[in-house]
C-alpha cells in the first residue's frame, strides 16, 4: 500500500508540473493575446485586479503543488540520511515531511481520513528509527498507526506488525489481537494508539 501510494504521489506530482509547464509555454508564445481575451471577458476590470487574481490562482495551484512534491523530496532525503546512519537528521526530515503533507492535505480540502492516511504513511519511516534506536515500544505505536490507517494490510505489514509486536515485549494482549485492532474501521488517531498500547503493558 505504500508502494503505491509513492507512485500514485509521483504520477500527481508529474501531471501536474506538465499541466503547468504547457499553460507557462501557452502564455510565452503570445502574451498579448492572452491579455485581449482577458480584457474581452473583464471589460470593467482594471489591470491590478486582474494581475492580482490570476496571482492568486496561480500561487493557490502551485502551493498544492509545491507541498506535495517537497513532502516526497524530504521522504528521499531521510530515506538517504538513515542509509548514513544520521537518525537525528532523517527524523527531522520526516517531520518536516509529515508537516507538508498536511499543508497539502488542507490546501487541497481532504478529508479527515486521507489527511490521516497521508501522515500515517509517515510512520514507517519513523518506526524504523525508533527500532534502531531501541525505542521499541514507540516503534510498535507508529506502525499500528501506519497500518490501520491503510486501505488493505500488505503481508509486509503483516510481517513488521509481528516483528515490531516481539521486539515490544507486551504481555497485555497478543499479536493477532493487536491485528485486529488494526483492522477495525475508521480513523485512529495517534494519540489513541498511544494510549492503547500503553495499556498493554
Amino acid at each position: 500500500m505504500n508502494e503505491f501510494f509513492y507512485i500514485l504521489v509521483v504520477v500527481v506530482v508529474l501531471t501536474l508540473l506538465w499541466k503547468s509547464l504547457k499553460e507557462y509555454m501557452a502564455a510565452q508564445k503570445d502574451p498579448q493575446q492572452s491579455q485581449q481575451k482577458d480584457k474581452q471577458h473583464e471589460p470593467h476590470a482594471t489591470k491590478e485586479l486582474q494581475d492580482v487574481a490570476n496571482k492568486k490562482h496561480v500561487s493557490d495551484v502551485e502551493a498544492g503543488e509545491d507541498y506535495l512534491l517537497l513532502a516526497t523530496e524530504k521522504g528521499a532525503e531521510a530515506k538517504l540520511a538513515m542509509r548514513e546512519k544520521n537518525n537525528a537528521k532523517a527524523w527531522g526530515l520526516l517531520q518536516q515531511q509529515k508537516s507538508l503533507f498536511g499543508k497539502f492535505a488542507t490546501n487541497e480540502g481532504k478529508s479527515g481520513a486521507e489527511s490521516t492516511a497521508l501522515d500515517a504513511g509517515v510512520s514507517k519511516e519513523l518506526a524504523n528509527i525508533l527500532r534502531l534506536d531501541k525505542k521499541h515500544k514507540e516503534a510498535l505505536v507508529h506502525v499500528i498507526y501506519w497500518i490501520a490507517n491503510s486501505k488493505s494490510v500488505t503481508k509486509d505489514q503483516e510481517g513488521k506488525l509481528q516483528a515490531y509486536f516481539n521486539r515490544a515485549k507486551l504481555s497485555g494482549t497478543v499479536v493477532g489481537d493487536v491485528m485486529e485492532y488494526c483492522l477495525i474501521d475508521g480513523v485512529k488517531e495517534f494519540s489513541s494508539i498511544q494510549k492503547d498500547v500503553d495499556s498493554w503493558e
